[in-house]
């Protein structure tokens, strides 16, 4: 039984030490030598080179992907095995260059201007707002759209879009998060065509829910209407009637009743 747990105890301090010799040896690769010996060529097979930044610049963004592949391996990996795992990986890459250009706040030429939006939608979604800005100043308006994708699939798109910019990006106190206009509840009430909101909101809802919006004076606005006994939301809007939509409503209501008897 001792000369059993004698080996037991010998094999697990073999394998702690090949453990700890795995983590020696990573430890001794030296990532910035590395990203040294292939900035320069893989800056340019990538097309990354476009961007037009300093080598330096190149160096900072490429040293924590390389230094994530290197941790892959307990030796040193060879130029060309690195840059290969890195290509195959090229949406990352293209992300941490977008938000290193972003989060410095180096200059924003049309090429890296259409180059983030166009490969890094996370990170202009978080941008949106300066991107935005950015695009108008630079007459790249064709690239609106697809910031307004990037917006739509990985923002915080709002149930409304501004009357402006054409962002769903309006928020409860009508500023567009996007290109921060304040914009006014007629301009709302024509953007989402307002009075076809109303009747869909008597078709959908009882009397009574109706007959509560006309009394109280207002309804409550995201993807559909809804009244006020159902509270808006954190992105929902308020919007008042006016005399002529309560009318409006009155009149939709009676037709609602007389058609169901």
């Amino acid at each position: 039984m001792a000369r059993k747990r004698k080996r037991s105890l010998g094999a697990r301090s073999k394998r702690s030490r090949s453990k700890g010799a795995r983590r020696v040896s990573r430890q001794s690769i030296n990532v910035d030598s590395i990203v040294e010996a292939l900035v320069d060529e893989f800056t340019s097979r990538s097309g990354l080179d476009i961007l037009g930044l300093s080598r330096e610049d190149y160096v900072e963004i490429l040293k924590p992907i390389v230094a994530g592949i290197v941790d892959q391996y307990s030796s040193r990996p060879s130029k060309e095995a690195i840059m290969s795992k890195m290509s195959t990986t090229m949406q990352n890459v293209y992300m941490l260059a977008a938000a290193y250009m972003l989060e410095k706040g180096i200059p924003l030429t049309r090429e890296r201007l259409e180059f983030i939006v166009t490969n890094a939608p996370q990170v202009a979604a978080r941008y949106v707002s300066h991107l935005y800005k950015e695009l108008k100043s630079n007459g790249l308006d064709h690239l609106l759209p697809l910031l307004r994708r990037a917006w739509e699939n990985y923002g915080r798109p709002t149930p409304i879009a501004c009357p402006y910019c054409g962002f769903r990006g309006l928020t409860p106190d009508f500023v567009c998060m996007v290109c921060g206009r304040e914009v006014r509840e007629r301009e709302v009430k024509e953007a989402i065509d307002f009075k076809e909101k109303l009747k869909e909101f008597v078709e959908f809802y009882s009397p009574n829910d109706v007959i509560e919006a006309i009394e109280r004076g207002y309804v409550v606005v995201g993807e559909y209407v809804k009244p006020p006994s159902l509270q808006p939301n954190k992105s929902e809007l308020v919007l008042h009637l006016s005399r002529e939509e309560k009318e409006l409503l009155r009149k939709m209501l009676k037709e609602k009743v007389r058609g169901s008897q």
